[in-house]
């Protein structure tokens, strides 16, 4: 048997505008999916990265797509997934990957900065299961995997809007994979530690260097270091695993 294999599948990758987005679409590519991609915006920079991704992707032999949308508007997000799915197939495996980490003092918050945060970090989350979820339930298969930080229940200073928004996901995650698992589609996250390759704290020196010697790794984490466990829960071995929150963090929440 070919455990882990993807091929035919078509898998569809969000806010794939970074190295984190781009190690998890390849590592959908060499397990043998054909890989779309989305940007989270339509800023320039954001479908730059998202092209190039893309030709990793179909380097490797794979078809697929790079959408310029925006995640958060729904009914161009419904017309962006329609065409894409007439063109290329119906979207079996979708990565929530969009990644915002809202950095700074809760006090110097606003309203504004509230909605922000969960537009950016919740419904991006949201609207994509949705509009993606609907086929998946319909035809009475799909895999959706979230990305969602392990501060959703740790604290770091300075971040109290960004774990709001993290404990969104991972109460998405629980919730969606219940109402979800008997109709053959799972709904499981990725819980993600201190990376290199995301937005967050750990970028501050300081932060970076006690991470480092905290972590019982003794580093931060990459990018390569997500693809085994994406591709599980992408795959048909991963059929009795739902709302489930996989962790790859360097062991550093077994610490007290």
């Amino acid at each position: 048997m070919a455990f882990f294999d993807l091929s035919g599948k078509h898998a569809l990758v969000t806010g794939a505008t970074g190295p984190l987005q781009r190690a998890l679409a390849i590592a959908l590519a060499e397990a043998g999916a054909d890989v779309s991609l989305t940007t989270a915006t339509k800023e320039m920079a954001e479908e730059v990265q998202a092209n190039s991704i893309l030709n990793e992707c179909w380097s490797i032999g794979r078809g697929g797509e790079a959408l310029t949308v925006q995640l958060v508007n729904e009914p161009e997000l419904t017309e962006a997934i329609a065409g894409l799915e007439q063109r290329v197939a119906p979207v079996d495996i979708l990565v929530n990957a969009a990644h915002a980490a809202p950095i700074l003092p809760f006090l110097e918050t606003s309203p504004e900065h509230d909605t922000a945060a969960f537009t950016d970090g919740v419904a991006s989350v949201l609207s994509p299961t949705r509009v993606v979820g609907r086929g998946m339930v319909e035809r009475g298969s799909g895999r959706v995997i979230n990305l969602a930080s392990i501060l959703h229940d740790r604290g770091v200073p300075n971040c109290a809007l960004y774990s709001a928004t993290q404990g969104a996901i991972v109460g998405f995650t629980k919730s969606l994979g219940i109402e979800w698992i008997r109709s053959g589609v799972t709904v499981n996250a990725l819980g993600i530690g201190f990376y290199e390759d995301l937005p967050g704290p750990q970028h501050d020196p300081e932060l970076h260097a006690a991470l480092e010697r905290y972590i019982p790794l003794r580093r931060l984490g990459e990018g390569d270091d997500l693809q085994g466990a994406l591709v599980y829960l992408a795959s048909d071995e991963a059929g009795f695993v739902a709302s489930e929150l996989i962790v790859v963090d360097g062991s550093i929440t077994a610490h007290g």
